[in-house]
């Protein structure tokens, strides 16, 4: 499945969103569509959120996109400490919140494994609270942040936290890498 869900306003599901860092894009115009509509929060966990690619998905809808900018809200934590800090000081509304490469900061090979899981079994809690009031998305680039093959410090794979996530999400969209277009061959 290449299509995501729509969020809305107020109580909604917890949705995860596994794909390749290449669907950026489609989160990205995601959040300006909600932009349109009303106030959006962005919580960016892999420091991947384009403002550029926003105004450029905004420009196709509308000619007053300093109005849809303004709607969005921005906060980026940088390590598995501020994603835990950034998730539980969010205040619990209405609004819609995409949460961008959850699992980016726990790659942090300065941190235990049990203090990562114990960080994350925190995450998922405050993003059910979350959900309680508003639409929850949380996406997440099972292939890692460097190598399609990594691994979390201590041996772990990324596959343990993204069932974490999973297990804990009312919902889960996958969006498959797009195949390379054949090469054409004249002779």
């Amino acid at each position: 499945m290449n299509t995501l869900p729509e969020l809305v306003p107020g109580p909604g599901p917890y949705g995860l969103v596994r794909a390749p860092r290449s669907a950026m894009r489609l989160l990205l115009s995601m959040a300006a569509r909600l932009a349109l509509a009303g106030a959006v929060r962005v919580l960016d966990c892999g420091n991947c959120f384009n403002v550029y690619t926003v105004t450029q998905a905004l420009h196709q809808r509308t000619m007053d996109t300093t109005t849809a900018l303004k709607r969005i809200s921005v906060a980026r934590a940088f390590t598995c400490y501020q994603v835990t800090t950034l998730l539980e000081s969010t205040p619990q509304d209405s609004t819609p919140t995409l949460v961008l490469d959850l699992l980016a900061t726990f790659h942090d090979e300065s941190v235990s494994f049990g203090e990562r899981r114990r960080l994350l079994d925190r995450n998922v809690v405050a993003l059910r609270r979350l959900s309680q009031q508003g639409s929850v998305l949380v996406s997440i680039h099972p292939e890692g942040s460097h190598d399609p093959k990594s691994s979390l410090p201590g041996g772990q794979t990324d596959d343990e936290f993204t069932e974490i996530l999973e297990e804990a999400a009312d919902q889960v969209w996958r969006i498959e890498p797009q195949a390379p277009a054949p090469i054409l061959r004249l002779f």
